[in-house]
């Protein structure tokens, strides 16, 4: 069993919303695990960030998650509401062999029944363990005491070796800010503060950019030759964004550094951040990258939508042709534009404007990006598919039943239930490739 270095709160910046329902009215928003027991993606925010330990075998892995609180059960106690869970974190080597795990008992009590279901920023929690070299997965198992139910999720990493080569750089850690001066706030790095961004979303509110990498280098000790480093950003296309060069004060075997970025200039989409770093008393190079989202507070990257152009061809299962025109023409729209019309075609289908969140967004793009999980075919995206389209619009089946094999078909189907409508849909594997298509609707 590898070392622990415990749990502790930290705060957070930079929120997420999630996103919303679909075409005729949509009840109330999808909430907790589907109905496999796993985890809605947006319910859970995970980062796993490595640097090098302190021997050849041992890797510093620090796996930072956060949880909302629409994942509980909530019992009412006294004036306010309580809910109980264990949390176990398990990791799992390449070889199916557990390696390290860590249970904790814990609670949430909150005043309102409105905090149920919202993500609490300040209950993000950090669980540090040391590992070889190697791939993993990290699996977290979430048993809520109340209800006896227990839900899932997973993440696979890799973690590197930071000593085989005469420069390396940790990973990079994304952050809403950070302090090279004594503070309280967020965690205590090298003398550094950070307050790390999980999600790794940027944009609107929080345009500011900062992260936190270690550079580890083989020079002597007396080296004077001078480090320097250029950041590069890159968008989803290749496209180079920005390229700075910067000197990078020599700090001996590990030194601590930070940057930071302004987005306000970049729209909507997935991007990737190049640290290269080059070391002259070594005459060695380093690359470390990792990609981080600019998302507007409205929208999630869960949506997977890399572009403008995407996001508004996942509205076309609600929008009006004459809605799909109009942001048709802000494609090549500075990204300031095209927020204001992405907000205004929410804003008309909002069943609380007095409120900031939109529950009928939310919802749709949940169903997005579940679609996207269990509905990829290989050959589209998860949204685009027949289940997809009618899971979006009509949520969760009340009924599922799965054919492998039945004499009335020759390929696998199933077909799906919805009693507040009186409607089910035939879905057909024709090629036997889990490609189910949509045969009938009665």
């Amino acid at each position: 069993m590898f070392g622990v270095a415990g749990w502790m709160n930290i705060l957070l910046v930079a929120g997420l919303l999630l996103a919303v329902p679909a075409a005729p009215a949509a009840g109330p928003p999808d909430r907790g695990p589907d109905q496999s027991g796993r985890i809605n993606p947006g319910l859970a925010v995970v980062d796993i960030v490595t640097s090098r330990g302190e021997s050849v075998d041992s890797t510093r892995v620090d796996c930072y998650y956060r949880l909302s609180n629409e994942l509980f059960n909530f019992v009412k106690a006294g004036d306010r509401f309580a809910a109980r869970f264990e949390l176990s974190l398990i990791v799992i080597d390449d070889d199916d062999y557990q390696v390290t795990a860590e249970t904790i008992r814990d609670s949430v009590l909150v005043d309102t029944e409105a905090e149920t279901g919202v993500m609490d920023h300040s209950r993000a929690k950090l669980y540090t363990t040391y590992l070889p070299p190697g791939k993993y997965d990290l699996e977290i198992k979430l048993y809520e005491q109340e209800t006896g139910n227990q839900h899932d999720m997973a993440r696979s990493f890799e973690v590197p070796d930071y000593y085989k080569d005469r420069l390396s750089i940790s990973d990079i850690q994304f952050a809403g800010l950070v302090l090279e001066e004594s503070s309280r706030v967020g965690l205590e790095r090298r003398g550094i503060r950070i307050v790390p961004n999980l999600s790794r979303a940027f944009g609107e509110d929080h345009t500011d950019m900062y992260i936190y990498y270690e550079v580890y280098s083989d020079a002597a000790e007396e080296a004077q030759q001078p480090l320097s480093v250029i950041y590069t950003i890159k968008s989803s296309s290749g496209r180079e964004m920005l390229n700075r060069e910067e000197p990078l004060e020599r700090q001996g075997h590990i030194g601590a550094y930070s940057g930071r970025f302004d987005t306000s200039g970049l729209s909507q989409g997935v991007y990737t951040l190049e640290v290269e770093v080059d070391d002259r008393a070594v005459r060695n190079r380093a690359k470390s990258k990792s990609e981080f989202h600019i998302t507007w507070r409205f929208l999630l990257p869960l949506s997977t939508a890399k572009n403008f152009r995407e996001i508004t061809e996942q509205l076309r299962y609600i929008a009006k042709n004459e809605e799909l025109n109009t942001l048709k023409k802000y494609r090549d729209a500075p990204a300031g534009e095209q927020k204001v019309a992405l907000e205004a075609f929410w804003k008309r289908r909002d069943p609380t404007p007095e409120t900031d969140r939109n529950e009928h967004m939310i919802t749709y793009y949940r169903r997005i990006a579940y679609a996207n999980e269990h509905f990829d075919d290989g050959l589209r995206k998860g949204w685009r598919s027949d289940q997809g389209r009618i899971y979006i619009v009509y949520g969760p089946p009340d009924e599922v039943e799965r054919h492998t094999w039945d004499r009335a078909y020759s390929h696998p189907y199933q077909v799906w239930h919805y009693n507040n409508i009186s409607r089910s849909f035939v879905f057909v594997d024709f090629d036997g490739y889990g490609r189910y298509q949509l045969y009938r609707v009665y």
